[in-house]
C-alpha cells in the first residue's frame, strides 16, 4: 500500500507545523504543504512537499488535491469571513468540491457557522472546530458531564507556552479580539462581556502552576457548548506565565472597550509580537490546558475537572486534535459524510490513549482536593 498524501494548508506557520509533524508519526504518510512561501527552516524530512499556494486562491487549492487523501486547513487568521481579498473558506470548499475529508484548526464563532453551511453538501468527513476551542471542549466536557442531571457552568482555561514565538495570524486574532464586545451566557442571563477581560487566578496541572488568565475574545465554544449541554456559564480563559503581560493586555482591552480606540488594534500586532518574542527568551516551553464543569447529580451540586499539560512544546497542544483526526480518517475509524458532531466521534477512552501517545499528561480534581492528581482509567 502507498503513502497517503495530506495536504495541509497553512502547514508553514506555527500551528500548521506542530500539525505536520504529528501526521509524520505514521510511515504511510506524506505531506503536501501549501503556503506562500517556502518553510523557514525546511522539514527535516523526505516525506514533506512544499507547493507555492494560498487559501486566498481557491482556484489554485483545487489544482492541488489531484492524489490527495485529506485536507488540514491551518491558514489563520479565521476571523474574516470572504470579504474582499479573502477567504478563510477557501479550503473547505475545495475539499467539498473535490469529495475529500476536512480538518480544520478553527477557534472561531463566526469561522464554524459558516464552516457549517458551507459543509452542506459535502460527501466526505468535515470536522472544524478540530483545536482546543471547541474540539477538544467538547469531547473533554461530555465525559465529565456524564450522569449529571444537569450543567450550569464550564470552564477552560489554557495555559500557553511562552519560548516558542507565535506566527502573526495569532496575534492578529489576539489584537482584533481585545476589548471587542460579545455577547456569552453568565448565569443564565446573555451578557455583554469583553475580550481579554474578566480575570482571575487559576491552578493548573504541573509543572504550569497557578496563572491569571482572562477570558478570550468571542469564540466557538460560546455556540458549541451551549447548544450541547445548554450551560448557564460559559467562559475560555487564557493566560501566560508573565503576569505583567497578562495584566498589560488587559489594561489594554479595557481602554479599548470603553473608548472604542484604537479601532485597528491589528495594527499593533508587529509591536506585541516583537514584545513576545523578547519576554520568551526567558519563558517556559511547559503549556496546559483545563476543564471544569460544574453542575448537579441527584440534587447535590458537583464539579468535574480534566487537566492536560505538555512539558515540552506546551504550543502544540492545540495541533493535536487534528492529527488525531486524520489518523482516524485514514484507519476508516472516521468515515460519517457532511459535518461530524464535535462529541461524538471519539470516545474518552481514544482521546486519552491519543493523547499519552504524544506525550500529554492527564490530571484530574476533584471536589475536594486542592491539587491535580494523574488521571489514572
Amino acid at each position: 500500500m502507498g503513502e497517503s498524501n495530506i495536504v495541509v494548508v497553512g502547514g508553514s506557520g506555527f500551528y500548521g507545523r506542530y500539525v505536520v509533524a504529528d501526521l509524520l508519526r505514521r510511515p504511510d504518510v506524506r505531506v503536501t504543504v501549501v503556503s506562500r512561501t517556502p518553510p523557514r527552516p525546511p522539514f527535516p524530512s523526505q516525506r514533506v512537499h512544499w507547493v507555492a499556494g494560498d487559501r486566498d486562491a481557491p482556484e489554485r487549492l483545487a489544482c492541488l488535491l489531484g492524489d490527495a487523501a485529506a485536507v488540514v486547513h491551518c491558514a489563520g487568521p479565521f476571523q474574516a469571513l470572504d470579504g474582499p481579498g479573502t477567504h478563510p473558506l477557501g479550503p473547505l470548499r475545495a475539499a467539498v468540491a473535490a469529495g475529500l475529508p476536512y480538518v480544520d484548526i478553527s477557534e472561531d464563532r463566526g469561522f464554524l457557522r459558516a464552516a457549517a453551511t458551507a459543509a452542506g453538501p459535502a460527501t466526505a468527513p468535515v470536522l472544524t472546530g478540530a483545536s482546543v476551542v471547541p474540539g477538544l471542549q467538547a469531547l473533554i466536557v461530555d465525559d465529565l458531564a456524564r450522569g449529571m442531571d444537569r450543567v450550569d457552568g464550564v470552564l477552560c482555561c489554557a495555559a500557553p507556552d511562552t519560548r516558542r514565538h507565535r506566527g502573526p495570524a495569532m496575534f492578529e486574532a489576539m489584537m482584533h479580539g481585545a476589548g471587542l464586545p460579545f455577547t456569552a451566557p453568565r448565569g443564565g442571563v446573555p451578557t455583554v462581556v469583553h475580550g481579554w477581560s474578566e480575570p482571575e487566578w487559576t491552578l493548573f496541572p504541573p509543572p504550569v502552576g497557578r496563572r491569571l488568565v482572562h477570558q478570550v475574545y468571542e469564540m466557538a465554544d460560546l455556540d458549541v457548548l451551549a447548544g450541547l449541554y445548554g450551560a448557564r456559564t460559559i467562559a475560555f480563559k487564557a493566560g501566560t506565565e508573565f503576569t505583567a503581560v497578562n495584566r498589560a493586555l488587559g489594561l489594554f482591552a479595557a481602554v479599548r472597550a470603553r473608548t472604542g480606540r484604537p479601532r485597528a488594534a491589528r495594527r499593533w500586532t508587529p509591536l506585541v509580537r516583537a514584545l513576545s518574542w523578547l519576554v520568551g527568551r526567558v519563558g517556559d516551553e511547559a503549556g496546559g490546558f483545563t476543564v471544569s464543569v460544574s453542575g448537579w447529580r441527584d440534587g447535590r451540586a458537583v464539579t468535574r475537572r480534566m487537566g492536560m499539560t505538555a512539558r515540552q512544546d506546551g504550543g502544540r497542544i492545540p495541533s493535536l486534535l487534528a492529527g488525531i483526526a486524520v489518523e482516524h480518517l485514514l484507519t476508516g475509524r472516521l468515515h460519517t459524510a457532511g459535518l461530524v458532531p464535535l462529541r461524538s466521534w471519539l470516545t474518552p477512552a481514544e482521546l486519552r490513549t491519543a493523547l499519552r501517545d504524544r506525550d500529554i499528561g492527564l490530571w484530574r480534581r476533584d471536589d475536594e482536593a486542592d491539587d491535580w492528581r494523574p488521571w489514572e482509567d
